[in-house]
C-alpha cells in the first residue's frame, strides 16, 4: 500500500481508524503505520486512530468519533454563550466509557452517564468537513451535565462563581432531565438548582 493510495482514499476523512483501512485494503500493516508516523504523514490521535498531517481536522467532530459521546459541559456552555469562559479541553458525555485522551489537539474528557440520560443534544454542521455533523448538548443539558457530575456545585455561592447567562436557559427544559433522576442526593443537588434558578431568571 502506497501512501498515496492511502492518502486518496481518506483525504475527507476526520478520523481513519483500522477498521477502516481494513474495509478498504484487507489489512492493516503496523510497520508500514509506524513509517508513516515518523515521516508525518500522520500523526495518532488515540490506539488504532490516526488523522492525516496536511488536512484540517474539526476537532469538535474528533470529539465524538473517539469515544462514542456528545460534547457537553463547560465546552458546550461556552460555545451556547451561557458562560463568559473559553475552555481548551473538550468534555462531553459518554454513551460507552469514562476516558481521557491527550494528544495534538486537544485533552479530551469523556463521563459515561445512565444510558437514560445519554440524550439532550442535538447535531450542528461542521464548518471543516463538509457534510458532517457534531453531536452538542444543548444549553440546559450542558447545563444539567455539569451540575449532575459536580457534586462540589451545592450552594448559592457555588452556582454564582459559573457566572451564568441564565435568560438563555429554559427552566422547563431543564426539569425534564432532573425528572429522569433517581439518585436521592444527586436529585437534591439539582433541586437546589432549578430553586436558584426560579430567583435569577
Amino acid at each position: 500500500m502506497r501512501f498515496l493510495d492511502f492518502r486518496k482514499q481518506f483525504e475527507e476523512f476526520n478520523v481513519i481508524t483500522y477498521q477502516d483501512v481494513i474495509n478498504v485494503f484487507g489489512s492493516v500493516n503496523q510497520s508500514q503505520f509506524a513509517t508513516w508516523k515518523k515521516e508525518k504523514n500522520i500523526k495518532s490521535v488515540k490506539r488504532g486512530m490516526y488523522v492525516l498531517c496536511d488536512v484540517d481536522i474539526d476537532i469538535m467532530l474528533l470529539a465524538n468519533e473517539m469515544n462514542d459521546s456528545y460534547i457537553s459541559f463547560e465546552f458546550a456552555l461556552s460555545y451556547h454563550q451561557i458562560i463568559p469562559e473559553i475552555t481548551t479541553s473538550i468534555t462531553s458525555v459518554s454513551n460507552n466509557r469514562n476516558e481521557e485522551i491527550n494528544n495534538d489537539f486537544a485533552t479530551f474528557y469523556y463521563y459515561k452517564i445512565a444510558s437514560k440520560l445519554f440524550n439532550g443534544f442535538y447535531l450542528i454542521d461542521s464548518t471543516i468537513k463538509k457534510g458532517r455533523k457534531i453531536r452538542i448538548a444543548t444549553p440546559e443539558k450542558a447545563l444539567f451535565d455539569l451540575i449532575y457530575f459536580r457534586s462540589d456545585l451545592k450552594s448559592k455561592e457555588d452556582f454564582n462563581s459559573l457566572r451564568l447567562n441564565c435568560e438563555k436557559i429554559d427552566l422547563n427544559e431543564f426539569k425534564k432531565f432532573v425528572d429522569l433522576v433517581e439518585a436521592i442526593q444527586t436529585k437534591k443537588r439539582l433541586n437546589n438548582f432549578i430553586k436558584y434558578l426560579d430567583v435569577v431568571i
